[in-house]
């Protein structure tokens, strides 16, 4: 889908997955990482109102990936092992939960995606 980068597009993203045939809890943590991913996008990209973000969903076996496109040129910041926002801090958890919950994330200019274990058996974290 491509939405333009908008404050609803979260739960825009949220909402379709729900078509997607998951598990509860792989549907809660895909919802709350893909929309974390798009805020990043709507906050950092520096996107006009002309722009669309794209997400992309594709279900694999047991293995869920969620592609989010800003077309951001902006060179990121190399990534460090621990991405932890300061103890209190309100805003910068987005990451940090990706990184917590995925199974596999990754970012190049423009793109963020993450994979998650959707099998109904699997072992919570």
């Amino acid at each position: 889908m491509a939405l333009p980068p908008s404050r609803r597009i979260g739960s825009v993203v949220r909402r379709a997955l729900e078509d997607l045939d998951l598990p509860q809890a792989a549907l809660e943590e895909a919802q709350l990482l893909a929309s974390e991913l798009v805020s990043n996008s709507i906050r950092h990209a520096g996107l006009s109102r002309f722009d669309e973000i794209k997400v992309t969903c594709s279900l694999s076996g047991t293995t869920l990936r969620v592609d989010v496109f800003d077309g951001s040129q902006t060179p990121l910041r190399p990534l460090a092992g621990s991405i932890r926002p300061s103890p209190g801090a309100e805003s910068g958890w987005g990451l940090y939960l990706v990184d917590h919950i995925a199974s596999r994330w990754g970012s190049m200019p423009g793109r963020y995606w993450f994979q998650l274990d959707v099998s109904p058996g699997r072992a919570d974290n």
